[in-house]
């Protein structure tokens, strides 16, 4: 019995392990039943979904392509030309989570450690 080539397309995309697919398209030869197999996909790909689809592993090597640091100058530039009025806003959250990472920091360093308290420092 020949399984569905989407079925089996969708499970080599979205599943990240090679041991299930397998095992599914086993199970689907000895039941015979497309209803299972259609159900199973469906959790597998509903799994997979949020790492996304798996990309095939590169032969060569890759170009070295700074594109992060040309995406944080575009915006920056998309800003000062759209809404100059912006930064401001900009500056006020870099401060305020500058102060809000201070805060937790030295509220982490003032608690004592779980070799000291006998208890986890994460759970109270």
């Amino acid at each position: 019995m020949t399984e569905p080539r989407v079925a089996v397309a969708l499970l080599q995309s979205f599943c990240r392990d090679e041991a299930l697919v397998g095992d599914i398209l086993e199970e689907y030869e000895r039941r015979g039943s497309r209803g299972w197999l259609w159900r199973q996909v469906a959790v597998a790909v509903m799994f997979g979904f949020p790492h996304g689809i798996r990309r095939s592993t590169r032969l060569g090597a890759r170009m070295p392509m700074p594109i992060g640091g040309f995406g944080i100058l575009a915006i920056a530039m998309l800003i000062t030309f759209v809404a100059p009025g912006a930064w401001w806003l900009i500056g006020v959250g870099m401060a305020g989570g500058t102060v809000v990472a201070f805060l937790l920091v030295t509220r982490r360093r003032s608690q004592p450690l779980e070799s000291e308290t006998g208890r986890h420092v994460i759970t109270p």
